[in-house]
């Protein structure tokens, strides 16, 4: 099933960083990779998402993906930079995207953390929290790591 869903995204390069295009519903931001960048990262989501017009609960979601996708790329590799994505079509999905520079694992790779263990949970999260996830080369080397939620209109 991993594999299934480690389809190429469709996210658009063109876009300079912290950029916003109404028309598309996206945003695109770039941020050191620091620990004080992940609330600056959830801010983004949490600021932008209710302007699209989602409901609150998936806006908490969208900022929980965003944030342990960030923290996984901020823990994980060697970067100095890390790019993310925030994409909606209509109010019906929503798309996190998170590209760091590389230095880290080939892959992301949930794991089985222990009642003891004080990290290792944040895939399993992610799961949990959408329909599809996965990951991809980056443009420059690095990695790219998406995911996909289906919002139910009603």
């Amino acid at each position: 099933m991993a594999v299934a869903l480690r389809q190429r995204s469709t996210m658009a390069h063109h876009l300079d960083a912290g950029s916003v295009d109404a028309a598309l519903r996206q945003e695109r931001f770039q941020l050191p990779a620091r620990g004080t960048s992940v609330a600056v990262a959830r801010h983004r989501v949490r600021s932008r998402v209710p302007e699209w017009g989602f409901r609150e609960d998936v806006c908490d979601a969208a900022e929980l993906v965003m944030s342990e996708l960030f923290t996984n790329a901020l823990v994980h590799t060697g970067s100095e930079q890390i790019l993310c994505l925030l994409r909606a079509h209509e109010r019906r999905m929503l798309y996190v995207e998170v590209a760091d520079q590389g230095g880290g694992p080939a892959v992301p790779t949930p794991r089985v953390a222990g009642l003891e263990d004080e990290s290792g949970r944040g895939l399993a999260l992610v799961r949990a929290l959408v329909d599809a996830w996965g990951d991809r080369p980056g443009v420059n080397g690095g990695r790219v790591v998406w995911a996909q939620m289906s919002v139910a209109v009603g």
